[in-house]
């Protein structure tokens, strides 16, 4: 069997190593407490839900690509109350099936691999799509190192390297970090790459996942030559249902759109009618971000009471803390699973190895059982001598 030689020399998708390891766990009849995936267990709010059940149709026709006129007012709308920015909801709006696919795809339609700018940029660590989609598009993927602070500061990227970039990844909040970006290094970088004639894609996904200030988002300091993506599988929890957006430069958004022809992109518009409810109410989002800040506030006093250093972590859904001194991030990983505490090691999100030495934690785990996850971790601390 022949296949393509990028897949073949990809090494096991970094999630898919994770639930094998976790399936093992199970089969041995233990309790798994999965801070592992950022997969979210609480209902999805009953109004989405009611809204994805009464939109399916006695007759199932092919959706359009842009999605529907209420679907993108929902989307402008939301977007002016977050941000404060006007967008045209038929020319700077598409809905997509989640960010994932979307994220994947851009390189796609932005790299030929036959010229001499055929670069994508990303944050090391990062979402591993980036890399990904930069390889299956035939570009050359380069990082950047998040170093000193956790912070994305790609203005910092050699001008040599800039002048052969096509298109450039930033992801605030940062996953896996939590790390924000603030306005004035989202405007540094987009005058860096208005400079060298970049696409710049801001991977907004968890801008609503937070418990502090609220990030803030490309969209106001840019107004061409970048596309945002938005997601919601953690501010509405909808991870199953894959819906998100993408939103911009008019020219992009509409040379995006004509690509996801060919492909066949195109969310269901049962996907649609509830996403629809979910970016007109705030109310459910403010709820969760509620919900999700009781179980931080919860796991910094147990990081705080075991000695674990928590690393940058302003938003998102996740902790990126750094392992006890002498224990690299995979074999922490492993001993905490032992106890059945699925943590993610950081080189899982790494590719220059700037991961090593952190672990990712998703706040999965529900309110209810979260304390006796912690004391399971915590016994796994005191039976290591790791606690101070």
């Amino acid at each position: 069997m022949r296949l393509n030689p990028v897949f073949t020399q990809l090494g096991t998708y970094p999630q898919i190593a994770l639930d094998r390891k976790k399936a093992e766990v199970r089969a041995a009849g233990k309790t798994v407490f999965d801070f592992g995936t950022g997969d979210p267990v609480e209902p999805t709010p009953e109004p989405i839900r009611q809204a994805l059940i009464n939109s399916v149709p006695k007759i199932s026709q092919y959706p359009k690509v842009q999605g529907s006129a209420a679907f993108r007012a929902s989307v402008a709308s939301y977007l002016d109350r977050r941000f404060g920015v006007t967008a045209d909801p038929d020319t700077q709006i598409l809905p997509t099936s989640g960010s994932k696919e979307a994220v994947f795809h851009l390189p796609f339609l932005t790299i030929d691999p036959a010229t001499e700018d055929n670069l994508v940029v990303f944050p090391d660590p990062g979402y591993p799509a980036y890399d990904r989609g930069a390889l299956f598009a035939g570009g050359r993927p380069w990082m950047y190192r998040m170093e000193g602070g956790w912070k994305q500061r790609l203005w910092e990227v050699p001008g040599e390297v800039l002048r052969r970039t096509r298109l450039m990844w930033i992801n605030t909040p940062h996953n896996p970090s939590g790390a924000v970006m603030s306005l004035d290094d989202l405007k540094r970088t987009y005058d860096v790459c208005r400079e060298y004639d970049i696409l710049l894609a801001s991977d907004e996904c968890y801008c609503d996942v937070y418990d502090g200030e609220p990030p803030a988002s490309l969209q106001q300091v840019a107004d061409e030559g970048y596309l945002c993506f938005h997601s919601l599988s953690k501010r509405s929890g909808m991870t199953g249902v894959r819906s998100g957006f993408i939103s911009g430069d008019p020219k992009w958004v509409q040379a995006y759109r004509q690509f996801r022809i060919n492909p066949g992109l195109v969310p269901q518009d049962t996907v649609n009618a509830g996403a629809t409810v979910a970016w007109q109410d705030d109310e459910h989002a403010d709820s969760r971000r509620a919900l999700l800040k009781r179980k931080k506030d919860m796991f910094r006093a147990f990081c705080a009471d075991v000695g674990l250093e928590i690393i940058a972590s302003q938003a998102t859904f996740y902790f990126w803390l750094k392992t006890p001194e002498g224990i690299d991030d995979e074999a922490y990983a492993l001993r905490l699973l032992d106890a059945g505490i699925v943590v993610s090691p950081g080189r899982y999100f790494g590719k220059s190895g700037v991961g090593k030495g952190y672990i990712r934690v998703a706040m999965v785990p529900t309110i209810e059982t979260l304390p006796a996850a912690l004391e399971a971790w915590r016994a796994v601390h005191q039976e290591e001598g790791w606690t101070p």
